[in-house]
Protein backbone atom coordinates (compact mmCIF):
# COMPACT_ATOMS: atom_id res chain seq x y z
CA UNK A 1 0.00 0.00 0.00
CA UNK A 2 1.42 3.53 -0.64
CA UNK A 3 1.88 5.97 1.40
CA UNK A 4 1.55 9.75 -0.15
CA UNK A 5 3.20 12.06 2.33
CA UNK A 6 1.78 14.75 3.95
CA UNK A 7 2.08 18.16 3.20
CA UNK A 8 4.51 20.29 5.22
CA UNK A 9 3.05 21.91 8.08
CA UNK A 10 0.24 20.09 8.88
CA UNK A 11 1.29 18.74 11.82
CA UNK A 12 1.82 22.01 13.06
CA UNK A 13 -1.09 23.51 12.03
CA UNK A 14 -2.40 20.30 14.01
CA UNK A 15 -1.11 21.31 17.22
CA UNK A 16 -2.10 24.89 17.13
CA UNK A 17 -5.78 23.90 16.86
CA UNK A 18 -5.11 21.74 20.11
CA UNK A 19 -3.57 24.42 21.77
CA UNK A 20 -6.31 26.95 21.12
CA UNK A 21 -9.21 24.07 21.84
CA UNK A 22 -7.48 23.39 25.06
CA UNK A 23 -6.87 27.19 26.10
CA UNK A 24 -10.39 27.47 25.51
CA UNK A 25 -11.76 25.21 27.72
CA UNK A 26 -9.71 26.17 30.44
CA UNK A 27 -10.92 29.78 30.03
CA UNK A 28 -13.96 29.64 32.62
CA UNK A 29 -12.14 27.87 35.25
CA UNK A 30 -10.17 31.58 35.77
CA UNK A 31 -12.85 33.09 36.09
CA UNK A 32 -13.95 33.78 39.45
CA UNK A 33 -16.52 31.44 40.78
CA UNK A 34 -19.31 33.85 43.17
CA UNK A 35 -20.75 30.05 44.35
CA UNK A 36 -17.44 29.01 45.78
CA UNK A 37 -16.34 32.48 47.46
CA UNK A 38 -19.62 32.46 49.54
CA UNK A 39 -19.17 29.11 50.36
CA UNK A 40 -15.87 29.86 51.68
CA UNK A 41 -17.21 33.01 54.07
CA UNK A 42 -19.73 30.63 54.94
CA UNK A 43 -17.13 28.44 56.67
CA UNK A 44 -15.27 31.40 57.64
CA UNK A 45 -18.26 32.40 59.61
CA UNK A 46 -19.51 29.02 61.22
CA UNK A 47 -15.50 28.83 62.49
CA UNK A 48 -15.80 32.31 64.52
CA UNK A 49 -19.04 30.86 66.06
CA UNK A 50 -17.55 27.38 66.74
CA UNK A 51 -14.45 29.13 68.39
CA UNK A 52 -16.45 31.98 70.61
CA UNK A 53 -18.50 28.63 71.57
CA UNK A 54 -15.57 26.63 72.93
CA UNK A 55 -14.29 29.62 74.92
CA UNK A 56 -18.04 29.83 76.31
CA UNK A 57 -17.47 26.27 77.58
CA UNK A 58 -14.30 26.13 79.00
CA UNK A 59 -15.45 29.72 80.91
CA UNK A 60 -18.43 27.59 82.51
CA UNK A 61 -15.78 24.71 82.75
CA UNK A 62 -13.82 26.78 84.98
CA UNK A 63 -16.54 28.44 86.98
CA UNK A 64 -17.63 24.64 88.38
CA UNK A 65 -13.84 23.88 89.09
CA UNK A 66 -14.09 26.75 90.99
CA UNK A 67 -17.46 25.64 92.97
CA UNK A 68 -16.34 22.42 93.39
CA UNK A 69 -12.94 23.59 95.57
CA UNK A 70 -15.44 26.14 97.78
CA UNK A 71 -17.37 23.52 98.18
CA UNK A 72 -15.33 20.06 98.12
CA UNK A 73 -18.01 16.75 97.40
CA UNK A 74 -16.36 14.73 100.80
CA UNK A 75 -13.94 15.28 103.82
CA UNK A 76 -12.93 14.38 106.67
CA UNK A 77 -15.63 13.87 109.31
CA UNK A 78 -18.75 13.28 107.26
CA UNK A 79 -21.08 12.33 109.19
CA UNK A 80 -21.90 8.63 109.57
CA UNK A 81 -24.21 6.60 107.43
CA UNK A 82 -24.26 9.45 105.16
CA UNK A 83 -22.90 8.92 101.32
CA UNK A 84 -20.03 11.37 101.02
CA UNK A 85 -20.39 13.51 97.96
CA UNK A 86 -24.34 13.11 97.87
CA UNK A 87 -26.50 16.04 97.05
CA UNK A 88 -22.81 18.18 96.37
CA UNK A 89 -24.51 19.46 93.10
CA UNK A 90 -26.92 21.48 95.28
CA UNK A 91 -25.47 24.66 96.31
CA UNK A 92 -27.23 26.15 99.57
CA UNK A 93 -26.80 29.23 100.57
CA UNK A 94 -28.53 29.40 103.50
CA UNK A 95 -32.04 28.17 105.25
CA UNK A 96 -35.15 29.70 106.60
CA UNK A 97 -37.90 29.00 109.55
CA UNK A 98 -40.53 29.97 106.50
CA UNK A 99 -44.29 30.77 107.24
CA UNK A 100 -46.42 28.23 108.34
CA UNK A 101 -44.40 27.59 111.24
CA UNK A 102 -46.91 27.53 114.37
CA UNK A 103 -48.61 25.08 116.61
CA UNK A 104 -51.41 22.49 115.13
CA UNK A 105 -54.80 21.73 116.21
CA UNK A 106 -56.45 18.85 114.98
CA UNK A 107 -58.10 17.52 117.63
CA UNK A 108 -60.85 20.20 117.93
CA UNK A 109 -59.82 20.55 121.66
CA UNK A 110 -58.88 23.88 122.51
CA UNK A 111 -55.02 24.69 122.46
CA UNK A 112 -52.32 23.21 120.04
CA UNK A 113 -51.81 19.65 120.57
CA UNK A 114 -48.28 19.29 118.11
CA UNK A 115 -45.52 22.02 116.42
CA UNK A 116 -45.39 23.05 112.85
CA UNK A 117 -41.98 23.37 111.83
CA UNK A 118 -40.97 24.70 108.24
CA UNK A 119 -37.33 24.50 107.05
CA UNK A 120 -36.79 26.22 103.59
CA UNK A 121 -33.10 25.87 102.32
CA UNK A 122 -32.30 28.64 99.62
CA UNK A 123 -29.77 28.98 96.95
CA UNK A 124 -28.00 32.39 95.87
CA UNK A 125 -31.52 33.72 93.99
CA UNK A 126 -33.27 32.88 97.11
CA UNK A 127 -35.73 30.15 95.72
CA UNK A 128 -36.21 27.35 98.15
CA UNK A 129 -34.72 24.16 96.92
CA UNK A 130 -35.55 20.71 98.35
CA UNK A 131 -31.59 19.86 99.48
CA UNK A 132 -31.28 16.14 101.35
CA UNK A 133 -29.61 16.42 104.65
CA UNK A 134 -30.45 15.88 108.53
CA UNK A 135 -32.34 18.53 110.94
CA UNK A 136 -31.97 19.14 114.43
CA UNK A 137 -35.22 21.02 116.04
CA UNK A 138 -35.56 23.07 119.47
CA UNK A 139 -38.00 24.78 120.88
CA UNK A 140 -38.69 26.88 123.83
CA UNK A 141 -41.39 29.03 125.54
CA UNK A 142 -40.86 32.80 125.99
CA UNK A 143 -42.83 33.76 129.79
CA UNK A 144 -44.27 37.20 129.52
CA UNK A 145 -40.53 38.27 131.60
CA UNK A 146 -38.80 37.45 128.32
CA UNK A 147 -37.54 33.54 129.88
CA UNK A 148 -37.03 30.86 128.21
CA UNK A 149 -37.77 27.63 129.20
CA UNK A 150 -36.66 24.75 126.49
CA UNK A 151 -40.00 22.57 126.06
CA UNK A 152 -38.48 20.07 123.26
CA UNK A 153 -35.91 19.02 120.92
CA UNK A 154 -36.28 16.85 117.49
CA UNK A 155 -33.92 15.00 115.40
CA UNK A 156 -34.78 13.75 111.84
CA UNK A 157 -32.48 11.79 109.74
CA UNK A 158 -32.41 12.28 105.74
CA UNK A 159 -34.89 9.31 105.05
CA UNK A 160 -37.55 11.22 108.05
CA UNK A 161 -36.87 14.62 106.43
CA UNK A 162 -37.42 13.99 103.04
CA UNK A 163 -40.97 13.17 103.09
CA UNK A 164 -42.27 16.04 104.25
CA UNK A 165 -41.09 18.41 101.34
CA UNK A 166 -44.06 20.35 100.19
CA UNK A 167 -44.84 22.90 96.96
CA UNK A 168 -47.11 25.91 98.08
CA UNK A 169 -48.47 28.93 97.27
CA UNK A 170 -47.79 30.38 100.93
CA UNK A 171 -44.57 28.30 101.46
CA UNK A 172 -42.26 25.49 100.19
CA UNK A 173 -39.85 23.71 102.29
CA UNK A 174 -39.85 20.91 104.72
CA UNK A 175 -43.49 20.91 106.66
CA UNK A 176 -42.34 18.73 109.31
CA UNK A 177 -44.67 18.03 112.38
CA UNK A 178 -43.99 17.25 116.02
CA UNK A 179 -45.80 16.52 118.64
CA UNK A 180 -44.91 18.55 121.77
CA UNK A 181 -42.44 16.83 124.51
CA UNK A 182 -43.49 19.39 126.78
CA UNK A 183 -47.11 21.62 126.29
CA UNK A 184 -45.80 25.30 126.64
CA UNK A 185 -48.10 27.30 129.25
CA UNK A 186 -47.55 30.66 126.56
CA UNK A 187 -48.68 31.76 123.68
CA UNK A 188 -44.95 32.54 122.43
CA UNK A 189 -42.42 30.25 121.36
CA UNK A 190 -38.91 30.52 119.92
CA UNK A 191 -38.52 27.93 117.25
CA UNK A 192 -34.26 26.98 116.56
CA UNK A 193 -33.47 24.74 113.27
CA UNK A 194 -29.88 23.20 112.44
CA UNK A 195 -30.24 21.42 108.88
CA UNK A 196 -26.99 19.63 107.91
CA UNK A 197 -26.58 18.71 104.31
CA UNK A 198 -25.08 15.47 102.99
CA UNK A 199 -21.56 17.03 102.30
CA UNK A 200 -21.55 18.01 106.16
CA UNK A 201 -21.72 21.94 105.82
CA UNK A 202 -24.28 23.00 108.66
CA UNK A 203 -26.89 25.55 108.62
CA UNK A 204 -29.16 27.52 111.59
CA UNK A 205 -31.51 29.81 111.79
CA UNK A 206 -34.54 30.64 114.26
CA UNK A 207 -38.24 32.52 114.67
CA UNK A 208 -40.50 33.39 117.12
CA UNK A 209 -43.83 31.88 116.78
CA UNK A 210 -47.38 31.93 118.35
CA UNK A 211 -49.50 29.03 119.37
CA UNK A 212 -52.08 28.20 121.55
CA UNK A 213 -51.42 26.53 124.88
CA UNK A 214 -53.55 23.82 126.15
CA UNK A 215 -55.92 24.07 129.17
CA UNK A 216 -54.28 22.31 132.33
CA UNK A 217 -50.18 22.78 131.09
CA UNK A 218 -48.14 23.12 133.38
CA UNK A 219 -44.73 24.94 133.11
CA UNK A 220 -41.80 23.61 131.91
CA UNK A 221 -38.80 23.57 134.30
CA UNK A 222 -35.81 26.25 134.03
CA UNK A 223 -33.75 24.89 131.38
CA UNK A 224 -31.51 25.67 128.15
CA UNK A 225 -30.33 23.77 124.89
CA UNK A 226 -26.97 24.71 124.23
CA UNK A 227 -24.64 24.16 121.85
CA UNK A 228 -21.51 21.93 122.69
CA UNK A 229 -18.59 24.11 124.07
CA UNK A 230 -20.87 27.38 125.07
CA UNK A 231 -21.13 26.99 128.62
CA UNK A 232 -18.77 25.52 131.17
CA UNK A 233 -19.58 22.08 132.41
CA UNK A 234 -22.56 22.32 134.55
CA UNK A 235 -23.65 25.76 134.82
CA UNK A 236 -26.71 24.01 132.57
CA UNK A 237 -28.83 21.70 132.58
CA UNK A 238 -29.40 19.59 129.42
CA UNK A 239 -32.59 18.56 128.13
CA UNK A 240 -33.23 15.09 127.25
CA UNK A 241 -33.16 13.51 124.17
CA UNK A 242 -36.41 12.21 122.68
CA UNK A 243 -36.99 8.30 123.38
CA UNK A 244 -34.42 6.49 120.28
CA UNK A 245 -32.83 9.87 118.81
CA UNK A 246 -29.67 11.42 119.99
CA UNK A 247 -29.42 14.27 121.71
CA UNK A 248 -30.11 18.28 120.13
CA UNK A 249 -28.51 21.24 121.37
CA UNK A 250 -29.30 23.94 120.12
CA UNK A 251 -28.65 28.03 121.71
CA UNK A 252 -31.61 30.22 120.54
CA UNK A 253 -30.45 33.85 120.31
CA UNK A 254 -30.51 36.04 123.56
Amino acid sequence: MRTEPRPAGAGRARRLRLGVALAVALLPSCKPNKRYDLIEAELRTRDRELSATRQQLDASRNLNRAYEHQHPAGFPGAPPGVPTGAGAAVFVRDIAVGRGTGGVDDDGVPGDEALMVVIVPSDEDKSAIKVPGRATIAAWEISPQGLKQAIGSWELSPEQLRPTWRNGLISTGYFVRLPWQTTPTTGKVRVAVRLTTTDNRAFEADRDVTVRPMLGARPAPGRELLLPGTAPPGAVEELPPPAGAPGARLLPPR
